[in-house]
């Protein structure tokens, strides 16, 4: 049966954000060119294959997702997706941290699409709040529940405004902070610090905030900079994100 999925938008990424839940937003991906470069979300990512593939590098490690299929990418994860050579068509969850059972939220959507054949946004918030922790539970969270192990722990906010001032801060020569850096987050000291302020943008921008002001309040030299930068890590413009 064909995909039940009516609220899809022209273009490859969209997003939205539901009411009277504790998701923080709801995502589409359609399209081939369906790859970003190595980024992280401040929230837990469930992505869920309607059809054709997805695949996600994390670490050294590729992870091919099929149809009725769904991964969960921890929050503070370094990831990156890959083009496909089909259409893709999948829906990515983002959640609070811990807040929900990853892996039986997953089994769940995939029991319904495979009793059903369709999933749609009711099917998924529902299915979704069947599977949210009691607040004792979620310390005990575990990783992925694709069988592999990619969670770097949730890596935070940087205390440091410069590469300089962090290495100082360990003792540790510049070229040596950034080697070691690399090593555990699989992304230099640079990309990290910018990817902490596309978050912090993505959140302000959920809050309504305008683009400009939005820009200015996380450090980047305008509106255009921001928008740049945030349409090359998250696949979407700022403005576009902030309508959903």
């Amino acid at each position: 049966m064909a995909p039940d999925f009516t609220p899809l938008l022209p273009g490859t990424w969209d997003y939205w954000r539901p009411t009277g839940s504790r998701i923080v937003e709801l995502g589409t991906v359609r399209g081939f060119d369906v790859a970003l470069p190595t980024h992280f979300h401040d929230e837990d990512q469930m992505t869920f294959v309607l059809s054709g593939r997805r695949r996600f590098v994390i670490g050294n490690e590729v992870f091919d997702i099929g149809p009725g299929h769904g991964m969960h990418i921890p929050a503070g994860t370094p990831h990156r997706s890959l083009s496909e050579p089909s259409e893709v068509v999948c829906i990515n969850m983002y959640t609070p941290s811990g807040v929900y059972a990853a892996g039986d939220l997953i089994s769940g959507l995939a029991r319904h699409w495979r009793r059903t054949g369709h999933l749609g946004w009711p099917d998924l918030t529902l299915i979704a709040e069947d599977h949210r922790q009691r607040a004792g539970t979620i310390a005990r969270r575990t990783g992925n529940p694709t069988g592999g192990n990619p969670a770097a722990t949730p890596m935070g906010g940087m205390p440091w405004e410069t590469v300089s001032q962090a290495a100082q801060q360990a003792g540790m020569s510049r070229e040596g902070f950034s080697r070691r850096f690399r090593r555990q987050h699989g992304m230099s000291p640079h990309a990290f610090w910018l990817l902490e302020k596309l978050n912090d943008a993505r959140r302000l921008l959920r809050a309504g905030e305008a683009i400009a002001a939005v820009a200015a309040d996380t450090g980047f030299a305008d509106q255009s900079h921001l928008g740049r930068c945030f349409r090359r890590a998250f696949g979407v413009t700022p403005g576009r994100y902030r309508a959903g």
